[in-house]
């Protein structure tokens, strides 16, 4: 095997790098994220380099355990307290270096300029609260919308979802109910 096929010398840039023209949306490279634990340090993300061009779509797949979930929350800026990215890490988007972005900044961009699709949405979802509420709430946080266009934007998204009885869907505060198709 090659050092450059070898998991811990990865390359930082993607082969076909030259192949795109402009500067990726989002550069990430030499990704570290450390987690304090009861019992020391867990290394949950090492070397982790990807860049995203505009108008591509990429999937970080991996087994489970293997960081794919904390590589995107880093990115997303949600990682918990006690993570910790390692120094030669960087990470910009549109030029932009978001591990310097402040808890405000980060806000703003998550949901309007950069959104994460959870793996699964039944965990996502608070129980206490019905779906419509938290999607109004998502609007809420990313956009400045009247009370009115907020209902609206909320009933378009029951659209998108197939759900199978939308008033009942929206309404409903548990959550674990089957109440939209698999085919989103």
């Amino acid at each position: 095997m090659t050092d450059e096929l070898r998991h811990d010398t990865a390359p930082s840039e993607r082969r076909d790098w030259q192949e795109n023209k402009g500067q990726p949306i989002i550069d990430a490279r030499n990704v570290a994220v450390d987690i304090a634990v009861e019992d020391g340090t867990v290394n949950a993300v090492r070397n982790v380099s990807f860049q995203l061009y505009r108008g591509e779509t990429i999937a970080i797949v991996g087994e489970s355990g293997s960081g794919k979930s904390v590589t995107a929350r880093t990115v997303m800026g949600l990682l918990p307290k006690r993570a910790t990215v390692g120094k030669g890490a960087t990470i910009t988007y549109d030029g932009e270096d978001v591990l310097k972005f402040s808890d405000k900044r980060r806000r703003l961009m998550r949901g309007s300029r950069i959104s994460m699709i959870f793996q699964e949405p039944m965990s996502s979802l608070n129980p206490i609260y019905t779906i419509g509420s938290q999607i109004i709430e998502a609007i809420q946080t990313h956009r400045r919308v009247s009370k009115n266009r907020r209902n609206r934007r909320r009933w378009s998204f029951s659209g998108r979802f197939r759900f199978q009885n939308p008033k009942r869907a929206l309404n409903n505060i548990r959550t674990s109910s089957p109440v939209a198709s698999a085919n989103v």
